[in-house]
């Protein structure tokens, strides 16, 4: 999408909601502060994993929102579109300034290193960041209390000075529970009231055991794997299972957070799947919540805890 198309949207975006105000920026930073995806609607969108999403429909996004340093007065976003090639990725400092938000976009290598490895403060200069001030996020209305949006208008001044990023700025964030909902510029494409609706992501860690006979193993067969490092989050986190010898099983463990749009029940799914056929061959589900999940299939057993909640949720 072109940036002339980009600002020309710009113009339509972010129509205000008749509800109350939010809460101000200070009080709000805590609250953003996780790691968010948006593997549930997009499997909805995929009418529960049975064909492939429409083309309007929300792409594949990824949220890192972190304090540097601990620092509640700053936020980093860095916001990651896995399922495209090459990967698009950006990265902005949101600062708590004037009752709102204030974006930064980082200039230098050292600036783009705090996004992966925010131990310390940001120390803003000139020569690292450039804030994008026309781009300030204020209070907006909801019904849900927590909402910041930029003037649509402003912003698309700014677009061409941005680059290709410029596409994943977001527009609009609005917290609902666990659920943070964004307008990027890049989602106006798909209509005035797009937006990406992402999870908090939850990580789990455990272990697995794995026959060597794999799925066809006989029952007298001890010949086990174990693995204790086990390591997958909540929304559609994946990872392959393997024996000892670390050679791939040809099966991978998947965790996410559905909702069957038939009962409208929501569950915690623990899905084995064949690397081949990307085919489900067997899973199981609990509560959402859910703070321990497992399954055993004879050749397969797995157990999964959450990891502590408390700690720094950036990629690993």
């Amino acid at each position: 999408m072109s940036l002339i198309t980009v600002s020309t949207l710009l113009l339509s975006a972010c129509s205000t909601m008749a509800a109350r105000p939010a809460r101000d920026a200070a009080t709000t930073l805590p609250d953003l502060a996780g790691e968010y995806d948006n593997h549930a609607e997009r499997w909805s969108a995929s009418a529960g994993g049975k064909q492939a999403p429409s083309t309007n429909a929300a792409p594949a996004i990824h949220h890192w929102l972190v304090h540097p340093g601990g620092d509640t007065r700053q936020l980093l976003w860095r916001v990651v579109l896995p399922d495209t090639t090459p990967v698009q990725e950006a990265r902005w400092l949101l600062v708590s300034e004037n009752n709102g938000f204030v974006p930064y976009r980082p200039l230098t290598a050292e600036a783009e290193a705090v996004f992966q490895n925010p131990a310390k403060n940001v120390r803003l200069d000139d020569k690292s960041w450039v804030a994008l001030s026309s781009c300030t996020y204020k209070a907006a209305a909801t019904r849900n209390g927590l909402a910041f949006a930029a003037d649509p208008a402003a912003c698309s001044t700014l677009l061409p000075g941005i680059g290709a990023t410029a596409a994943l700025l977001p527009l609009r964030f609005e917290l609902i529970d666990q659920r943070l909902r964004v307008v990027t510029v890049a989602d106006q494409a798909r209509g005035v009231d797009a937006a990406t609706i992402s999870q908090r992501v939850r990580w789990f860690t455990g272990w697995d055991a794995i026959n060597g006979g794999g799925a066809k193993a006989a029952a007298e067969n001890n010949d086990w794997h174990l693995r204790r490092d086990l390591r997958l989050h909540s929304e559609g986190g994946r990872v392959a299972l393997k024996f000892r010898d670390g050679a791939a099983s040809g099966y991978s463990l998947e965790l996410a957070r559905l909702t069957y749009r038939e009962s409208n029940t929501e569950v915690l799914r623990l899905s084995v799947i064949e690397d081949v056929s990307g085919k489900m061959i067997s899973y199981v589900w609990g509560d959402p919540e859910s703070r321990r999940i497992g399954l055993s299939l004879g050749w397969l057993q797995v157990g999964l805890e959450v990891e502590n909640e408390t700690k720094d949720s950036r990629a690993r």
